[in-house]
């Protein structure tokens, strides 16, 4: 069978949009872990979820994240990063980003629909790479979305800045404040 030109391009592009951008492994299914946080309101949800990015910062620091919360096949998409499972996001957020000299500031968080929490907040950052680049503040958006046992399922993030500022940021060895 021979492939068109066009038809192997497009198969290299698909690939190339599922390639992972840190060393996290294929996606895996998990089974269910224990210790999930199962049938909260929508209301507790955000709680949950106000605490963990206000004290937790856990956008900047893996151990701040309220894995309770997460369904284990959960998704987080931005505008550089489509990532599905709990465990494979944890990881990345461990290996990307200085916890001591990154922040996050939460603007505001509300119930926005049934079973979706919306929150706005400020992130800058210094990310573990060796030339230390830092990302000065900008403004985000995170729209969660809970299955009905009230865990996230989906949490769909929007930037102040583009994709390709952000990329620009990680690769560009900057100056910003002393860490």
């Amino acid at each position: 069978m021979l492939l068109s030109a066009s038809t192997l391009l497009l198969s290299r592009v698909e690939s190339a949009r599922a390639l992972p951008l840190a060393p996290l492994g294929p996606p895996v299914r998990q089974p269910s872990s224990t210790g999930k946080r199962t049938g909260l309101s929508d209301a507790q949800a955000l709680e949950v979820l106000a605490r963990s990015l206000s004290e937790g910062r856990y956008f900047v620091n893996a151990e701040g994240m309220p894995t309770e919360l997460f369904a284990d096949d959960c998704r987080f998409r931005d505008p550089t990063n489509d990532i599905v499972g709990l465990k494979r996001y944890v990881t990345a957020l461990g290996l990307l980003f200085e916890p001591a000299s990154s922040d996050v500031q939460l603007l505001d968080i509300a119930v926005s629909a049934p079973r979706q929490v919306t929150a706005r907040w400020t992130l800058g950052c210094y990310l573990k790479l060796p030339w230390h680049p830092y990302v000065p503040p900008f403004e985000g958006k995170a729209v969660y979305t809970l299955n009905d046992e009230g865990l996230v399922v989906l949490q769909d993030e929007s930037w102040s800045i583009s994709p390709l500022e952000a990329l620009r940021e990680t690769f560009t060895p900057t100056q910003g404040p002393s860490l």
